[in-house]
C-alpha cells in the first residue's frame, strides 16, 4: 500500500509540478522499504523519485538496487534507461595569457562568472602584484588577459565592470603615482578575498577598506571593494553596518552595464535583512539579485540565489515556494562542476526538509549532500555534510549509522587548517549521539558548544544548542540550569524568529496528514460520494468543540437556520459544500490555484494598505464570482447567518468583503459570518445567547519593556477606546500599565465573562504557535519576558469565557494547512475553552478599529451574538457618512470565529 501511495504522490507531483509531493513519494516508500527491503516497486518508486527530485547519486544507487532485486522484466529496463545520466559539465579553466580570442571568448561563454572573479582577483590582483613587484612582463601579460575577458563579458551583454577597470588602468599610464595606487588597490581587493575565503574576516575588512581608499580614478574598482567591505561585516556578524553599506552602495550602480555587481549588493542586502529578521524584504532583494544575475548571464550566481530564496520563503511559512526553489537550484547546480553551493543547498534543503516532517526524505537529500561535499576536495565541507547525515539519522533513532560519520567528521578535521563552526557542529553531533547512553558526557560537549555560538555572536545556532543543553541537564537532574537554558532559548526565538520548530501538536499533525488526507478526499469525489469525501475532510481538520470524543457520532451540521460552507483547495480543484440540516450539496470547479492563492493574497494586502474600494473592488468581484456565486443560491434568503469553514489560503481572506457586482453588494450586506474550524464545531450549536451583560475585563495598552520590544510604540488609541467600550457595561474591570502583566491578567480572567484586549500582538507566520500578546514584564521577575504565547494560551482554562475579542494586529492572522485561519492566538483561545473570538486578519489602525470596537461592543451587549454585532458594526461604517469609515479596508479586518 505504501509502494502504491508513493506511486500516487509522483504521478501527482508530475501532474502539479510540486516537488513536494516528490518528498512524499521518497517517505513513504522508504517507510515501504523498511518494512519490506526486497520490495521491487518500493525500490523502483524510491528510485524514481529520487531522481525526479534531482538527487542523481542517490538515484543511480537506487537504480543499482533495483536490478539486485529485478533485472529481466519490463520494469528493469525502464530502470537501466533512467539511470543513464550525462556528467557534469567539467569546470572551465582561465586561459592561459597567450590564448587566442576566440579561447578567451568561449571561457567567459562558458563560465561567465568565474571569468569576472578571476579577472577581478586573479589577474587583475596579479597585476598589482607584478607591477608593485617591478616584474613588468607578468604585469603585462595579465593586465591583456584581464582586458581581453573584459571584452568578452561586456560584448555578450554581461558584466562590464572588468573592461571598464582596465580602461582605468589604461587612463593613468604615464602616471606613476596613480598606476601605484591602482597597483596597490587591486592587490587589496585580491588579497582581502583571500582572507575572506579563509574566514578572516576582520582582517579580509581591512584590506577591503584598503582597496576603497587606493581606487580613485576606478569607480568599478571602488564598487567591488565596497560590496566585498559590506560581505566582510556580514562574515563577522556586523549585520547592521552591512546593511548601510550594500544600501548606500546600490544607487550610484547602472545595473545595464553592471548588473553582477548590482546583483551582488542586493544579495548581501537581501542577507543583511534575513539575518536582522525582515524575511518579505530579504526575500523580494534576493528576488532582484536573481533577474539581475539573469540580465549577466550567470546561471549559477542564479541558482545561489534559489537557496537565499527558498531559506526566506520557508521563515514567511512557504514551505511549498521553499522546495521548489530548492528544486529549480538544484536543477543548475546539479549539471554544473563540483561545486561548495551544492553542498551547501542540499544541507540547507535537508535540514528545511526535516523540520517539515520528512525525516527520511532529509537522510536521502543528506546522503546526496554527502557525495557532492566529497567532490569538493575539501575536508571541512565533507566533514560538515557528514555531520548533518548523521543528525538526521540520530533525529530517526538510527545512531548506530550516525557513529561512524561522527568518527570520520572527527578524523577530517584533525588535519583541517581551519573549521572552528564545523568543530562545534561536531560537539553538537556527538551530544545528540551520547543524549542517550550518556547525558553527562552530552552535557559537557554542549558547554562548549553553547560558548563558542555564544561567542561568535551567531543565535540561529546557539538555539539549538541550548535546547539540547537543557536537554541534557535534565536528564543529569540540573533542572534550574535547564530552565536557564530553555529561557535563554525562547528568548531567542521570539525575538529573531529562529527557525527551530515548536509548533503545537494538533496543528503538525494535522498538517502533516494533509496531503493523505487530501487524496483520499478526491477519491470520494471520483465517486460521487460528496458525503463520505467531508467526512475524510473533517478527520483532517481540527475542532475545538468541547467533549468532541465522547458525543455519539452523527453527520455534522451547522445550528438549525444556518448554512455551513466549507472549502477545500487541494491541487487546483476548488471544492464548496454547502450543508444545512441534513442536505449536504457539493460543486467542484478546477481553478488556476497560483492565480487563485495569488489573487487571494494580493487583494488582502490591498484592504491591509487601505486601498480604495475602486481600486480593490475588481479583485473582490473577482474573488466573489469564484467562491460565492457558484453555491449563492443555496446560501438561503438574505440574513441567514452562514458559518465558514476553509483551509488557510481562504480562511485568511476577509470574506465579508467579497463583493457581488451583479447587485452592488457586499457578502457581509447579505449574511452574518463566522468561522468554524470543522463542521463538528459548527454543530455543536455553541453557547446560550444572553444579553446579560457580565464581565468584561478590557486589557488597554500594557506597559511593556521598550528595550525589548523597539519597534513597538505606545498605544493611546487603545486607552481611549478600553474607556469607551467599558461605559457601555455594567461591570467593566480595566487592567492597564504594570499591572498587565500575565499574572495579572490571568487573576483577573478568573471573574470576568469576556475580554478585550487592545493593545499589541505579534503573529509567527511560520510557527503561530509561537504568536503572542505583549504584556508588561512580569512584576518581581519571571520567564515570560512580557509576553502571553498561544502555547501558553492553550493550556490554560478559559471555560468561563464566552467571548475574546482582539483588539489588536494580526490576532486572526491565517498560514497554510488544515489549521487554516485558526492557528495561534485564535485557536490556543478556543482551545483553552473560549466561546468565540474576534480578531483581526492585519494591521490595524486606531482611528478605524476604535469605532467598529464600540459599534461591535454597542450591539453585542444587545443581543449576545457575536457574529450579528460584529455585522452590525460593520455596516454601520459602511454607511457612515465618513468615506473612510465606509471603505473597505476600514470595516473588513476584523472576523469572528466560535460558537
Amino acid at each position: 500500500m505504501l509502494a502504491d501511495l508513493a506511486a500516487a504522490h509522483i504521478e501527482l507531483a508530475q501532474r502539479t509540478q510540486s516537488p513536494r509531493e516528490l518528498l512524499e513519494a521518497i517517505e513513504v516508500s522508504s517507510q515501504a522499504l523498511e518494512l519490506e527491503p526486497r520490495s521491487p516497486p518500493a525500490r523502483f518508486n524510491l528510485a524514481l523519485a529520487m531522481g525526479l527530485l534531482g538527487l542523481d547519486e542517490r538515484a543511480a544507487e537506487g537504480w543499482r538496487q533495483f536490478h539486485m532485486l529485478d533485472s529481466t522484466s519490463a520494469w528493469a529496463e525502464e530502470a537501466r534507461h533512467r539511470a543513464r545520466r550525462p556528467a557534469a559539465a567539467p569546470a572551465a579553466r582561465l586561459p592561459e595569457p597567450d590564448a587566442s580570442a576566440a579561447a578567451v571568448a568561449a571561457f567567459a561563454a562558458a563560465a561567465p562568472e568565474e571569468a569576472r572573479l578571476q579577472g577581478w582577483t586573479r589577474l587583475l590582483g596579479g597585476w598589482g602584484e607584478a607591477f608593485l613587484a617591478g616584474d613588468t612582463v607578468r604585469a603585462g601579460e595579465r593586465l591583456r588577459l584581464a582586458g581581453a575577458l573584459g571584452a568578452a563579458l561586456e560584448w555578450r551583454r554581461g558584466d562590464a565592470t572588468l573592461a571598464d577597470a582596465v580602461r582605468a588602468i589604461h587612463a593613468v599610464r604615464g602616471d606613476e603615482e596613480a598606476m601605484h595606487t591602482l597597483a596597490d588597490a587591486h592587490r587589496a581587493l585580491a588579497r582581502g578575498r583571500d582572507e575572506f575565503l579563509a574566514r578572516r574576516f576582520e582582517s579580509a575588512e581591512r584590506w577591503f577598506r584598503r582597496a576603497v581608499a587606493g581606487a580613485r580614478g576606478s569607480a568599478p574598482l571602488r564598487q567591488w571593494a565596497t560590496y566585498f567591505t559590506g560581505a566582510a561585516l556580514l562574515g563577522a556578524t556586523r549585520t547592521a553596518p552591512a546593511e548601510r553599506v550594500f544600501h548606500d552602495a546600490l544607487p550610484g550602480v547602472d545595473t545595464v552595464r553592471q548588473p553582477a555587481l548590482a546583483g551582488q549588493l542586493r544579495w548581501g542586502l537581501s542577507t543583511a535583512l534575513l539575518r536582522s529578521g525582515d524575511y518579505e524584504q530579504g526575500l523580494v532583494q534576493a528576488r532582484a539579485a536573481a533577474r539581475l544575475f539573469a540580465r549577466a548571464g550567470e546561471p549559477e550566481q542564479m541558482a545561489r540565489l534559489q537557496v537565499v530564496a527558498a531559506d526566506a520563503e520557508y521563515a514567511l511559512g512557504n514551505a511549498d515556494a521553499m522546495h521548489a526553489s530548492m528544486h529549480r537550484g538544484l536543477a543548475t547546480l546539479r549539471a554544473r562542476h563540483p561545486s561548495v553551493w551544492l553542498h551547501n543547498l542540499l544541507y540547507i534543503w535537508s535540514e528545511a526538509a526535516e523540520e517539515d516532517g520528512y525525516t527520511r526524505a532529509a537522510v536521502q537529500i543528506q546522503e546526496e549532500g554527502v557525495a557532492a561535499a566529497a567532490r569538493t576536495r575539501s575536508p571541512v565541507h565533507e566533514a560538515e555534510a557528514r555531520l548533518a547525515r548523521a543528525r538526521r539519522l540520530t533525529a530517526k533513532g538510527d545512531t548506530a549509522r550516525a557513529v561512524p560519520d561522527v568518527e570520520l567528521s572527527r578524523a577530517l578535521l584533525d588535519g583541517a587548517p581551519s573549521g572552528d563552526w564545523v568543530r562545534a557542529d561536531l560537539r553538537l553531533t556527538e551530544a545528540g549521539v551520547w543524549m542517550r547512553r550518556d547525558p553527562r558526557r552530552a552535557n559537557a560537549a554542549l558547554d562548549s558548544v553553547v560558548d563558542y555560538f555564544e561567542a561568535i555572536g551567531n543565535p540561529a545556532r546557539l538555539v539549538p544548542a541550548l535546547v539540547a543543553r537543557a536537554k541534557a541537564r535534565l536528564a543529569i537532574g540540573r533542572a534550574t540550569a535547564a530552565e536557564v537554558d530553555l529561557a535563554r532559548a525562547t528568548e531567542l526565538l521570539q525575538t529573531l524568529h529562529s527557525r527551530i520548530e515548536a509548533a503545537s501538536l494538533r496543528a503538525s499533525l494535522l498538517d502533516a496528514a494533509s496531503q493523505t488526507v487530501d487524496q483520499l478526499v478526491m477519491l470520494r469525489v471520483a465517486a460521487k460520494d460528496p458525503v463520505g469525501a467531508l467526512a475524510y475532510l473533517e478527520r483532517g481538520r481540527a475542532s475545538f468543540a468541547p467533549g468532541t470524543a465522547g458525543r455519539p457520532r452523527k453527520r455534522p451540521a451547522p445550528p438549525p437556520g444556518h448554512v455551513a460552507v466549507e472549502y477545500a483547495l487541494i491541487g487546483d480543484t476548488l471544492l464548496t459544500w454547502t450543508v444545512s440540516n441534513t442536505a449536504v450539496h457539493l460543486t467542484r470547479a478546477t481553478v488556476d490555484r497560483e492565480r487563485l492563492t495569488a489573487t487571494l493574497d494580493d487583494t488582502r494586502r490591498m484592504l491591509e494598505r487601505r486601498t480604495g474600494d475602486p481600486g480593490v473592488r475588481p479583485a473582490l468581484t473577482e474573488l466573489y464570482d469564484q467562491l460565492i456565486r457558484p453555491v449563492r443560491e443555496r446560501l438561503g434568503l438574505g440574513d441567514t447567518p452562514l458559518v465558514i469553514v476553509a483551509d488557510g489560503e481562504i480562511a485568511g481572506f476577509p470574506l465579508a468583503a467579497l463583493y457581488d457586482s451583479a447587485r452592488g453588494r457586499y457578502l457581509v450586506q447579505d449574511h452574518p459570518i463566522r468561522f468554524a474550524a470543522s463542521l463538528r464545531d459548527a454543530d455543536q450549536g455553541g453557547r446560550p445567547r444572553t444579553s446579560e451583560a457580565g464581565t468584561i475585563l478590557l486589557v488597554r495598552d500594557p506597559a511593556f519593556d521598550r528595550r525589548a520590544y523597539p519597534a513597538l510604540e505606545p498605544l493611546p488609541g487603545a486607552r481611549l477606546e478600553a474607556e469607551t467600550i467599558a461605559a457601555e457595561y455594567r461591570n467593566a474591570k480595566l487592567l492597564s500599565g504594570p499591572e498587565a502583566d500575565r499574572n495579572g491578567l490571568e487573576a483577573a480572567l478568573r471573574d470576568a465573562d469576556i475580554l478585550h484586549y487592545a493593545g499589541h500582538a505579534v503573529f509567527d507566520e511560520q510557527r503561530p504557535i509561537q504568536s503572542y500578546l505583549v504584556l508588561a514584564p512580569p512584576r518581581g521577575g519571571g520567564l515570560d519576558g512580557g509576553r502571553l504565547s498561544a502555547a501558553v494560551i492553550e493550556l490554560l482554562d478559559l471555560a468561563n469565557l464566552r467571548l475574546v475579542v482582539l483588539s489588536a494586529c494580526r490576532t486572526s492572522r491565517a498560514h497554510g494547512g488544515r489549521s487554516g485561519g485558526f492557528a495561534g492566538l485564535a485557536g490556543a483561545l478556543l482551545a483553552a475553552g473560549a466561546g468565540g473570538v474576534v480578531g483581526s486578519l492585519w494591521l490595524v489602525q486606531d482611528e478605524l478599529t476604535r469605532p467598529l470596537m464600540v459599534g461591535f461592543h454597542r450591539a453585542y451587549r444587545e443581543s449576545g451574538d457575536a457574529a450579528e454585532a460584529l455585522r452590525t458594526a460593520q455596516l454601520r461604517m459602511l454607511g457612515s457618512s465618513d468615506p473612510g469609515q465606509q471603505q473597505a479596508a476600514a470595516w473588513a479586518g476584523f472576523r469572528y470565529m466560535g460558537n
